[in-house]
């Protein structure tokens, strides 16, 4: 009764906190999805908006064109979905839309996520509205790009990896653990820089699950096989090329040799997972993200970013 029934116990402390802050939280991310869909939807493009947009909101009937390497075969998917069901406005509004929905989600998961870490409001506030209405955020979660989903996902995993971190039972962390493994390999569906996220996420859950003893040959096959499962949209790419001929696409994806060229990103090169105006590599890359942090945002938020770190580093 110590450690469960009378909630004096780790077990029970635990539940009392992170009850009230699950509840608030899904309201208070309820309520930040819809102010920042608004904000979204008011200052969509009306059409395609430039970038990859014209190409990624062409993956629709009658063409079923295959998108640039990788195929980012999911938002293609989904973005043929929301041609279908959105009754109105171009084409590429539909897309550009529905890319909106999906930066509002990941605002709400960011505002879950550091709701549940702090339990304030203002806090998840604070960080989903910086990180939202950021000027590249902003830009590219209101146009026909992977770049909002991408978001969701990495928000989703922030949001997975709190909940596992705040499990108190071994059947709840195997519960998450494979919801998460899904997510990963789903993730990788859309857009491949969040092999940076997963490569960190995974080997942390391995750790825990191992550390808690509840680690086995068969759960982490189970645990592999989720994370297959959230892979398959990539058979879209074999099923359109080879229904359409390879029409209007990147090569023939029909054959081994073919698929695994363009889900390598062979043509642009594998591990080149971004570029900027100053080369491709990874020293020039990261300077120029922390150029492009200096010039987006202001003073005051670079401080408190520098602040919290500083009080994480103390914990």
């Amino acid at each position: 009764m110590g450690l469960h029934g009378d909630g004096r116990g780790p077990a029970g402390g635990r539940a009392a906190r992170v009850g009230p802050r699950r509840s608030g939280g899904l309201r208070g991310g309820l309520a930040v999805f819809a102010a920042v869909a608004a904000v979204f939807t008011l200052t969509l493009p009306p059409s395609v908006p430039g970038g990859d947009s014209g190409k990624v909101s062409q993956g629709r009937p009658p063409a079923g064109l295959v998108a640039h390497p990788p195929g980012y075969p999911l938002f293609t998917l989904v973005a043929k979905l929301a041609i279908i069901l959105f009754p109105f406005g171009s084409v590429a509004y539909r897309v550009n839309l529905l890319c909106g929905f999906f930066g509002a989600v990941a605002a709400s998961l960011l505002f879950f996520t550091v709701f549940r870490l702090s339990g304030s409001y203002a806090g998840g506030i604070l960080a989903a509205g910086v990180f939202s209405f950021s000027r590249l955020t902003w830009q590219w979660s209101i146009a026909a790009e992977v770049f909002s989903l991408n978001n969701l996902f990495v928000g989703l995993l922030m949001a997975l990896t709190v909940h596992f971190e705040e499990a108190a039972t071994a059947k709840e962390r195997s519960k998450i653990a494979k919801i998460g493994a899904f997510c990963c390999g789903l993730s990788l569906c859309n857009q491949h820089t969040i092999v940076l996220y997963v490569l960190c996420i995974i080997p942390w859950i391995l750790f825990r699950l191992l550390k808690e003893k509840e680690l086995s040959l068969g759960s982490l096959l189970k645990l592999s096989l989720y994370f297959c499962v959230g892979l398959l949209p990539y058979v879209y790419l074999p099923v359109s090329s080879y229904l359409n001929q390879a029409r209007w696409t990147w090569g023939d994806q029909t054959t081994l040799l073919g698929f695994l060229t363009h889900f390598l990103r062979e043509e642009y090169g594998t591990f080149s997972l971004a570029k900027s105006e100053i080369g491709s590599s990874m020293s020039k890359i990261l300077l120029s993200q922390v150029t492009s942090m200096r010039t987006q945002l202001s003073f005051n938020i670079q401080a408190l970013a520098i602040w919290a770190n500083i009080c994480l580093a103390r914990k």
